[in-house]
């Protein structure tokens, strides 16, 4: 029981939050620097299987060639393999933050207007907390998420018509209740 010890936990502990900061950082940053980018990544989860499917096409096969490569090539080509590994995860990252505002435009606030990037605050917390889950949630959500952003990013890429960015929902006003009548 010698692995159990104190230390251990806080390090599983702290790796985690910081891998839970990390990606929200991610999606917060993209969505400020590439706001339309991420509007046309969002439209692409309108059809979350071909998302999928095409984002674990250009995943697996780049991520497969990309470390054979680093653990084949000779010391000064391997940053090559590590390139090839990066690039699929970096578009998995900027992909992701359309699916962290779809998210967020499901839990729509009143000050979404003032302030858009509240909604990829909102929906990547509520998708990052999906990587909490124990084993699962680190071996296969986070690469399916990824490979989501991935496969968002190509299609948006390689869209043969320009997407037609839908303003955001706003919420529904809430109703006012009378003023109370003076009485005489």
């Amino acid at each position: 029981m010698d692995y159990l010890t104190t230390a251990n936990v806080l390090l599983w502990v702290f790796l985690t939050v910081a891998f839970y900061f990390v990606f929200l950082s991610h999606w917060l940053v993209a969505a400020s620097l590439f706001p339309d980018y991420v509007a046309k990544c969002q439209l692409q989860f309108e059809r979350p299987v071909v998302t999928t499917l095409v984002g674990l096409l250009f995943t697996v096969i780049p991520i497969a060639i990309g470390l054979t490569i680093a653990n084949v090539a000779p010391p000064a080509l391997k940053w090559i393999g590590i390139l090839i590994t990066a690039v699929p995860i970096l578009a998995g990252l900027l992909g992701t933050a359309g699916l962290a505002r779809r998210v967020g435009c499901g839990m729509p606030a009143p000050v979404d207007e003032a302030q858009p990037w509240r909604r990829v605050l909102r929906g990547g917390t509520a998708l990052a907390l999906t990587f909490l889950l124990p084993i699962l949630g680190q071996l296969i959500v986070i690469p399916l998420v990824l490979a989501c952003g991935v496969g968002a990013s190509i299609l948006t890429w390689f869209a043969r018509k320009p997407a037609v960015i839908p303003p955001a929902s706003a919420p529904a006003a809430l109703p006012v209740a009378p003023p109370p009548h003076p009485e005489s």
